[in-house]
């Protein structure tokens, strides 16, 4: 586990602790009987590291044909590979012939049993019958049943939701938005076929095979013209920088007038006239179509997360959290006295979280210290015994001295190790020891502190216990902020203090670790990475524009697709700074920030940076041609860097067959990373390319549906065989994305097309007034010179008469011909077309500024003075105690729990001897256990005396709290519980 993994290093502080049902790891449990735990929703057993090697060795030790294996979802062929070829050679698996190293083979066993998810098999004898047609998922290392891997072709839709709704919400967008952008595509059919034939470009048919028809030919279908024609310009010799950059050198030429001496300045313009009124109503029309059938599937996305809600009853249903309980409101029995008035049956679960981040923070540090000092000093080292460790460590030193390192390895460590230090690695033995005992010393001064009420999560008997404690406690703003009952019931007082109450997320998306962050502390945490996030911004757009005027158009696509690739990194790096109480808050904060630098960089920056009188050239560097390269890399490119995972592919075939500890395999094998926020904006980007320039290349919806195509399926494969377990968020960044940046690409995208329509046809020309004279005294000039040093012989005008510079870039909005001023440039049937689309922008705008910004701009002045909470669903008038939450996979505890009921955590230990104690057998995997204390409750792995002890009178309040009331038909089953433990 990473050490800014804020949710799952503190997971087991939870409201309540989630609870999980696990698999029997006996093969005399009744295959029926597992099915029916399986289906209850047990997802993950949690075994111990002696319990795990013992399953991976029998896993590992299958054989298997490698067409059993691959053909039918036993083994990934990574791990056939591996066993079969590379493992046996000694370049690949240095250990290969050391006995003391732990087996490569594990690790791919537990890679495929632990991290990856797993299904029942449908050809397990009587276990087929019952599970024929069903997606179960088996619970790690399953060894009782056959199961295999989820197959990343035929696994449905519907069996996503196992992953949670948002996961299953993200691929069924990506599929049906796929299919959407065909049928708009379809529509826009029209528009293919007049911008591919002579009547739009003259030439075009006879230049077919030339050079411009390049990539897969894509081109031709586009509105690039190259139908051009030299005109005498009256005026461009005083607005030359229109025309002076790489891309327009050739454009602008000046030569001298034999009659009159005068200088003559001559451009060669296109000819093409994109936003003629039929072909801009097909675009509108394919618009129109497509907001409406976004609409749609948004009403059916929100029915649908109700109905996923109502058929998926969670913790959250049950449970509340108190944002600002008093400080030292410390009794679990008050705070239960204080919520039971609102439920008709009972409270069952309180968790009190305290603001001990700096202490749990020491306490995971220390940890990982040990896990790194115990892989250099072997597992027969006690880490506790300081003369041992220090034994250890000088016997360590020797031995390194004793090896004399080479030439081209000192050359290695003198670069290496300066950078590995910088980012705290590479320490030595000593360094390490001696940080872990300073890492000691500063924990045992934070237990002498006493830490105050942070957060309160109450869990319910009851949904409705849960909703009528959110309605009755239903607070403004103003009553908070004023501690003041106005509107609320006295009695919902609890020591005269007005509660701040909401419903609480998922378990597994808690942020332990940010609980006690005041609102102002997270904002200015927030805004502070918002301005280092449009400084990135502003940087790539300088990189892109020096590769845009400098290297070239593919060059520019690669650069741009890697940028898309490794700012969400860094960006990813930069939000563990800020601040926020769950994972779908700090997924929202996540997406905004790369959805902002992907929309730049993908659609505005591009159309940004390329001179005006580029947007229709044929040339590599102008726009369409541009956008083409780029969407060609985000169809090949992007995919490929997204399967190649540069740090899980060094962890498993690096670092994996050079581990010498079995826990260092293992940590080779947990799978790679992911969020939703960063996969939603791959989506909203595309949506938004497609939208932004549609005008310019109608095939661009194709295009885009397979990218969003390609995008489903090699997501589909990652999650099913290479990413790790990630936090329960649920549909929040789901809906967030499509409520707000769905809805602004294609406003932005409409925007977009009405001005590319108000703009066309980008020659910065008009013709002459009545009241000039622009009558040529000849149409041929000699020595031509352009603006790139060219020289030209001889140049004929197209006619004899002159036109004039007017300037075509405007931006008024809406953006009518009226807007054109003295400035006419637009033909008849084009003013028709942008009135018509000018005026359709507004109303598109402003129904999106009411319908959608108005909403939540409503929502926020409406709880200045009243509460806004309303329950979504149906009462399922389901039991709390009757359900299964899962959790994480080896989550650290941070709690006593010797309150509450071991069957509510999320694993076990099946190892377990003690029946009568089962909460003594957690507190190896318990922080508050690390390092003793004054006033400990009791000693590691040692009961409780039923006497209370001196020191625990004046036992402070260090670590959160948890209790746990169960109802009585739960007690009755306690004895039951315990057998099966």
């Amino acid at each position: 586990m990473s050490p800014t993994d804020n949710s799952t290093m503190t997971a087991p502080l939870l409201h309540p602790p989630p609870r999980q049902q696990t698999m029997p790891r006996s093969t005399t449990a009744s295959r029926s009987e597992q099915l029916h735990r399986a289906i209850a929703g047990a997802a993950a057993a949690e075994l111990s590291n002696e319990e795990i090697d013992m399953v991976i060795q029998n896993l590992s030790s299958q054989p298997m044909g490698w067409s059993e294996a691959i053909g039918r979802g036993r083994e990934t062929w990574s791990r056939y590979l591996v066993e079969h070829y590379f493992g046996r050679w000694k370049w690949y698996n240095p250990n290969l012939n050391n006995p003391a190293a732990p087996p490569l083979s594990h690790g791919w066993a537990f890679f495929e049993y632990f991290t990856l998810p797993r299904r029942f098999g449908e050809d397990d004898g009587d276990f087929a019958a019952e599970n024929h047609g069903v997606y179960i998922r088996a619970p790690p290392g399953e060894e009782a049943s056959r199961t295999e891997l989820y197959s990343w072709i035929f696994t449905p839709l519907s069996a996503l939701s196992d992953w949670g709704i948002g996961v299953s919400m993200y691929f069924s967008t990506l599929m049906t938005m796929g299919c959407i952008f065909v049928l708009v595509g379809a529509v826009n059919v029209a528009n293919i076929v007049y911008y591919s034939s002579a009547a739009y470009d003259p030439p075009r048919n006879e230049k077919e095979g030339e050079d411009f028809f390049n990539l897969l030919d894509i081109l031709r279908f586009s509105a690039i013209c190259t139908d051009r024609e030299w005109v005498v310009c009256r005026g461009c010799d005083a607005q030359i920088r229109y025309w002076d950059s790489i891309f327009a050198h050739e454009y602008y030429g000046t030569a001298t007038d034999p009659f009159t001496g005068s200088n003559v300045t001559l451009i060669h313009r296109t000819t093409c006239h994109p936003a003629e009124f039929q072909q801009g109503m097909w675009n509108l029309g394919t618009l129109i179509l497509l907001i409406v059938c976004i609409s749609a599937y948004m009403w059916y996305l929100s029915k649908l997360e109700i109905r996923y809600d109502e058929d998926n009853t969670s913790a959250p249903d049950y449970t509340l959290i108190v944002r600002n309980p008093p400080p030292e409101a410390y009794d679990p029995e008050e705070w239960r006295d204080f919520f039971e008035k609102y439920s008709s049956k009972q409270v069952t679960l309180c968790t009190i979280a305290l603001d001990n981040e700096r202490l749990l923070r020491k306490l995971i540090q220390r940890r990982q210290d040990m896990k790194r000092l115990r892989s250099r000093l072997g597992v027969d080292v006690d880490l506790e015994d300081a003369d041992q460790v220090e034994k250890a460590v000088q016997e360590a030193i020797l031995r390194r001295e004793e090896l004399e390192p080479s030439c081209l390895g000192k050359i290695c460590g003198c670069i290496t190790t300066p950078l590995l230090r910088l980012f705290g690695f590479g320490k030595t033995d000593s360094e390490i020891w001696e940080k872990l005992q300073s890492t000691t010393d500063e924990i045992k001064a934070l237990q002498m502190e006493e830490y105050k009420v942070s957060a309160v999560y109450i869990t319910f008997e009851t949904e409705q216990g849960q909703r009528t404690a959110l309605e009755a406690l239903n607070a403004s703003r103003t009553e908070l902020m004023a501690n003041t009952a106005i509107n609320l019931d006295p009695s919902a007082l609890f020591r005269d203090t007005v509660l701040n109450v909401e419903e609480a997320c998922e378990p597994t998306a808690v942020r332990w670790m940010d609980l006690s962050s005041s609102t102002i502390e997270m904002n200015v945490r927030t805004f502070i990475t918002m301005i280092v996030t449009l400084l990135l911004v502003g940087a790539s757009t300088g990189i892109l524009y020096f590769c845009r005027t400098r290297v070239g158009t593919m060059p520019y696509a690669i650069i741009l697709s890697t940028l898309n690739f490794i700012i969400p990194l860094v960006v990813r790096i930069m939000v563990s700074y800020e601040k926020h109480y769950d994972e779908g808050s700090i997924q929202r904060s996540l997406y905004i920030k790369i959805t902002l630098f992907r929309w730049m960089n993908t659609a505005i920056v591009t159309r940004l940076i390329t001179p005006f009188v580029a947007t229709l050239g044929v040339d590599k560097i102008d726009m369409i041609n541009t956008i083409n390269a780029l969407i060609i890399s985000e169809m090949l490119l992007s995919p490929l860097l997204r399967y190649l995972d540069i740090f899980e592919i060094l962890n498993r075939h690096y670092f994996a067959p050079r581990a010498t500890t079995q826990e260092d395999l293992y940590s080779c094998f947990t799978g790679g990373w992911y969020n939703l926020a960063e996969r939603f904006t791959d989506f909203t980007k595309i949506l938004l390319l497609a939208v932004f320039y549609s005008p310019f290349m109608p095939l661009i919806y194709f295009l885009c549906a397979l990218i969003l195509f390609l995008q489903y399926w090699m997501d589909k494969f990652l999650l099913l065989r290479s990413w790790q377990k990630a936090p329960l968020v649920g549909p929040e960044t789901a809906t967030f994305s499509r409520m707000y940046f769905t809805t602004a690409a294609v406003v932005l995208g409409a925007i977009s097309s009405a001005y590319a329509y108000f703009h066309s046809p980008f020659t910065q020309l008009c013709d002459c007034t009545d009241d000039e004279t622009c009558t040529l005294s000849q149409t041929t000039f000699t020595d031509v010179y352009l603006l790139n040093g060219t020289a030209l012989n001889s140049v004929e005008t197209s006619s004899n008469e002159a036109v004039r510079f007017c300037n075509q870039n405007i931006f008024p909005f809406p953006p009518v011909p009226a807007k054109q001023g003295s400035n006419v440039w637009m033909t008849e049937s084009q003013e028709r077309l942008s009135r018509i689309y000018g005026w359709f922008c507004l109303v598109l705008l402003v129904t999106y500024i009411v319908v959608i910004l108005g909403q939540r701009i409503v929502k926020f002045v409406t709880r200045c003075w009243k509460g806004v909470y309303e329950p979504t669903g149906v009462d399922q008038r389901k039991d709390f105690s009757s359900l299964v939450v899962p959790g994480f996979h080896f989550p650290l505890l941070a709690c006593d729990i010797d309150d509450i009921d071991v069957k509510l955590i999320s694993w076990r230990n099946p190892n377990a001897k003690d029946m009568s104690h089962p909460h003594l057998n957690y507190d190896d995997y318990n922080l508050i256990f690390d390092i003793p204390y004054h006033g400990m409750k009791r000693q590691k792995n040692v009961e409780s005396s039923t006497v209370r002890s001196s020191q625990e009178e004046d036992r402070r309040h260090i670590f959160s709290i948890v209790r746990h009331w169960p109802p009585e038909w739960a007690q009755n089953k306690k004895v039951q519980v315990q057998e099966e433990y």
